[in-house]
């Protein structure tokens, strides 16, 4: 992976060093979203490189899975192996992401359609941060036991406080408001962790949301931001699916 984002700043820093798309990936890149994820990095280096060098035709889920995840040819089956459809769907969650917080307004965006693996660039739409949820986080409920769990934990809540606070608003009462309650247990196994939300409306007591995320990893700061990250997005989406935001619709709605 290293190699691949030394090739990638090489390219930049020469022949392509005042391209107007090559400068909106380099952006996307040194990102506080995607600064931490090495994984991401390579995956949305290669496929920039590929797009922009006229070799769009070459990508491909075999090309990733040798090139960027390292896997060995001799015995590598993407039929057996979900590695890099599951690596993408993170990558357009990162992507959608940067795009409704930090590079909101970008003159160019990244798209990675589904079904393929083939990116675009597209102009991007300026949107608005929009200022019509009011969200407390409760704290969170540990299920498991295990040594670090813990710890685990504390830096989860502080991850997913950032995720919040990023995508849903820069007031503080934003994020404090007794309208609707964020509560999140979490489950942890070796390599694995999965959080059980859910979105409760304040003074009704009706669940609006109910969902489970699960992400795989050592256990450290790389899983609870990627945790962090899933579960924002599911309630992202929530609310953008929703007609009425925050309010329930028919048949969604349970009493605790």
């Amino acid at each position: 992976m290293n190699a691949l984002l030394s090739a990638a700043s090489n390219i930049a820093a020469t022949s392509m060093e005042n391209d107007e798309r090559w400068q909106a990936v380099q952006r996307v890149l040194g990102s506080p979203v995607f600064v931490k994820a090495p994984r991401m990095r390579a995956m949305l280096s290669f496929l920039m490189m590929r797009k922009l060098s006229g070799m769009e035709a070459s990508i491909s889920e075999y090309a990733l899975g040798i090139e960027v995840f390292r896997r060995d040819a001799r015995d590598y089956d993407t039929t057996t192996d979900p590695v890099v459809r599951v690596q993408m769907g993170r990558l357009r969650d990162r992507l959608a992401q940067y795009y409704a917080t930090t590079g909101n307004g970008a003159g160019l965006q990244i798209v990675i359609p589904p079904g393929t693996y083939v990116p675009e660039l597209a102009p991007c739409e300026i949107k608005q941060p929009d200022r019509s949820y009011r969200l407390r986080l409760a704290p969170m409920r540990l299920i498991t036991t295990d040594s670090g769990s813990g710890e685990f934990i504390s830096g989860l809540e502080e991850e997913l406080a950032v995720q919040l606070f990023q995508r849903f608003g820069n007031e503080h009462d934003q994020m404090l408001s007794q309208e609707h309650r964020l509560e999140v247990s979490v489950r942890l196994e070796h390599r694995r962790a999965r959080a059980s939300m859910r979105l409760i409306e304040e003074g009704t007591g009706d669940i609006v949301c109910l969902q489970q995320c699960d992400c795989h990893g050592d256990v450290g700061i790389a899983l609870q931001e990627e945790l962090a990250l899933e579960i924002s997005n599911v309630l992202q989406k929530f609310m953008r699916s929703s007609r009425n935001p925050l309010q329930g619709r028919s048949g969604e709605r349970f009493r605790t």
